[in-house]
This record gives C-alpha cells, sequence and structure tokens, in this order.
C-alpha cells in the first residue's frame, strides 16, 4: 500500500482494502474539460477514453453530454471515480510527534480539523489521511477542506448522469497518487501543465508543496505569447529554487503539444515525461483515479 493511495473526500470518511474490480470508471469534471475513462483489470481502456472541452455550455448542457457519453458507453449505474479541481479546495498539512498517545492524537487532530474549517465561512466538507514519516519519528495528516456546494455540485453531475458516485479525490494528492503509482522517488516533484491550468506539487514524504501557476494552456493556444510562456518558466524556476529542487518531472496535456514541449524540455530541468500506458498524457488524473479504483474493495 503506497502512502496516499488512499486518501479520498467523502461525507462519510473511512477507508477500505479488497480484491480488484474487473473495470474502473473515472470522470475527470472541471468547468472546462470532461474526461471520461474505464480501465480493465489489464490497465487497459474498455473504449476510446473521452475528453471534451465545454467551458461554453451551461450546467445543463455538461450533465447532457455526460449522460449521453454514459448512455453510449453502456456505463449506467457504475461506479465513477472523481477528482476535486485544484482551485476548489484547500490541502493542509500537519505533523504530530509519533509518541503522542492515541487519545492526545485524536484531540489535536479534532482541534485542527475545527480551527481550519473555521477559517472557511462556508459550509464545508473535509477528509483527511494520516501516515508515519520514514523514521517513525512523527504522523502526516493531510485534511482537504472543500466547499459543500462544490462537492454537492459535482455529486449532482455525476449521479444525474446516472452513476454512482466513487472515490472523490482532491487534485492535489491525485497527482501524488500519480507520481507514487510512477514509482518516483522521494522526494519528488510533478508539473502537471493542463488546458485550464498548472500545478506544481512537491512531495516529500513528510509534507506536501503546492503552487497554483499562472499559466493555462488554453491562453498560450490562443495567444502564442512567448512573455506569457517566459512568465511560466520564470515562475517555476523560482519555485524551485526556494524548495530547493532540482529536478521536476512533466505530467498532463503539454506532453501532447510538441513545440511547447520542447520549450519546457530545453528551459526546465524535467526529468521525466509522467506518460500513462494506453492512453494519452492529458489522462494522467483521470489514469490514477481508475487505479485507486482497481485497488477499491
Amino acid at each position: 500500500m503506497k502512502l496516499l493511495e488512499k486518501l479520498k473526500l467523502t461525507k462519510g470518511g473511512g477507508l477500505s482494502l479488497g480484491r480488484s474490480r474487473k473495470t474502473s470508471l473515472s470522470v475527470y469534471a472541471s468547468p472546462e474539460v470532461m474526461r471520461l475513462l474505464e480501465l480493465a483489470s489489464d490497465r487497459k481502456p474498455t473504449f476510446e477514453p473521452v475528453e471534451e472541452l465545454w467551458h461554453d455550455r451551461s450546467e445543463d448542457e455538461k450533465l447532457h453530454t455526460l449522460r449521453r457519453y454514459v448512455y453510449e458507453k453502456g456505463l449506467k449505474g457504475k461506479k465513477a471515480h472523481t477528482v476535486i479541481p485544484a482551485r476548489s479546495g484547500i490541502l493542509k498539512i500537519q505533523r504530530f510527534p509519533a509518541s503522542l498517545p492515541k487519545k492526545d492524537l485524536n484531540e489535536a487532530i479534532k482541534t485542527f480539523v475545527e480551527v481550519e474549517k473555521a477559517n472557511i465561512k462556508e459550509e464545508s466538507v473535509h477528509d483527511y489521511f494520516m501516515w508515519e514519516d520514514d523514521e517513525g519519528r512523527f504522523r502526516i495528516v493531510a485534511l482537504v477542506l472543500v466547499r459543500k456546494s462544490t462537492f454537492d455540485k459535482l455529486k449532482e453531475l455525476i449521479e444525474g448522469a446516472g452513476l454512482e458516485l466513487g472515490i472523490v479525490d482532491y487534485e492535489i494528492t491525485a497527482i501524488v497518487n500519480g507520481g507514487l503509482y510512477f514509482n518516483l522517488k522521494k522526494p519528488f516533484a510533478v508539473l502537471y501543465i493542463d488546458f485550464h491550468e498548472s500545478v506544481l506539487v512537491y512531495y516529500t514524504g513528510q509534507s506536501i508543496v503546492y503552487n497554483l501557476l499562472n499559466f493555462t494552456l488554453k491562453d498560450y493556444l490562443q495567444t502564442k505569447d512567448d512573455f506569457y510562456l517566459e512568465d511560466l518558466l520564470v515562475e517555476v524556476r523560482n519555485i524551485l529554487t526556494v524548495n530547493e529542487i532540482n529536478a521536476v518531472h512533466l505530467a498532463g496535456k503539454a506532453i501532447e503539444h510538441q513545440e511547447l514541449l520542447e520549450i519546457l524540455m530545453t528551459n526546465l530541468p524535467i526529468l521525466s515525461l509522467l506518460e500513462p500506458e494506453h492512453v494519452r498524457p492529458s489522462f494522467f488524473i483521470p489514469y490514477t483515479l481508475c487505479l485507486r479504483g482497481l485497488e477499491e474493495g
């Protein structure tokens, strides 16, 4: 069991392990893009993965779009794993001494959660996962907070399309999970560039640091603005310097655009490209969600 593979954001919380499913379905649904992927137990897609840009559609149109694909692919009633977009949630990390008695630890975690929830003015949904560092000195708690309205909207989309809601991960931890599935050596950093966002995530084994970057593939492809791209390069280099990171792994849709990929590879210390088997790089997060689903009982 890898460290963060079982972190999931649900109302009830709770973790379960069991035999692998025969198939695992994931739906990536941000305001700008929808991706639909199902993997069989051999990690191969059961149908051609679906990617559709829908930033110009109403909520009803998005629902009808997903419902249509669910019907066409014969997916109705299946459990679908999904993710909260990075900008729609907050991740907080806290460390506690491993020597802390269980009762005191539970009280400390309860206080930690209450303090962080109090900082969000709207009603929120939360979940957390705890693991020990490699030396066994600390218990590290990763707490994810999301506005309840955001969670409910995603739940309504999935269930309204005829699917059952499965794992609901947070995009930052999903990126870390992807790094773990790729067996990246800790500490590792992943630069994830998608149509609508860019995120730099750094996982040390004891903490997760992430930065939401001021760059989207959508804007760059529309403008081909060299200054806009240079701003991204400068921003990433600065983050790497501040966190003393020597190299990053690249993931996401940017890998599919050869001209941009060459610029990134030339100007950033990119160690490897995280390309899932049998699917395009843009399906990095849905692929990770499907692998988690295959391991769920």
